[in-house]
């Protein structure tokens, strides 16, 4: 390793390519698309390194690492063509203990309130807020006017806040 190979009198060495050739392939790779280009040179030189005592013509290696780093360079850039139009599933962050049972909590408080609304209120405010529908959508949903979805939901939200109130912790 380093040397030059056998039979090669005056061949370069494989540090001195490494030394002349480097940056170059980097540019390349970069200028290529590739987004980690000094990786893609190095796995250049790990490829050439590893051919390099079965190579008949040391003077021809700068074409080889130039075909290996376009051929390397053009399929991480598919690669990440791909990896970039596929929807990546991220794990949601990992909630404290006392945020989880502050949200629940809150969510049996909320549960409790909701049930002690009538079944219409109780409908136009979970289409309204959890489901985000609009009048019109929540009007259809339930066959009414939408002029009865808004008294229904001014009704409601003024008894989600008078039963809020009467709950522990509730605001007054």
């Amino acid at each position: 390793m380093g040397e030059s190979a056998p039979g090669d009198l005056g061949a370069p060495t494989f540090h001195d390519l490494f030394r002349e050739y480097f940056a170059q392939m980097t540019r390349l790779a970069h200028l290529l698309g590739a987004d980690d280009a000094e990786n893609v040179a190095q796995e250049a030189f790990v490829k050439l390194h590893q051919r390099w005592d079965s190579l008949s013509d040391h003077t021809r290696v700068a074409g080889y690492l130039r075909t290996t780093v376009v051929n390397m360079s053009r399929s991480r850039t598919r690669h990440l063509r791909v990896v970039r139009r596929t929807p990546q599933d991220r794990p949601p962050d990992e909630l404290s203990a006392e945020v989880r049972a502050v949200a629940n909590w809150e969510h049996e408080q909320l549960r409790g309130v909701l049930g002690k609304l009538s079944r219409r209120q109780r409908e136009v405010l979970v289409l309204r807020y959890w489901l985000d529908l609009s009048t019109a959508g929540i009007a259809e949903t339930l066959g009414i006017s939408p002029g009865t979805v808004k008294a229904t939901t001014h009704h409601a939200m003024e008894n989600l806040r008078k039963h809020l109130g009467d709950e522990p912790g509730g605001e007054r």
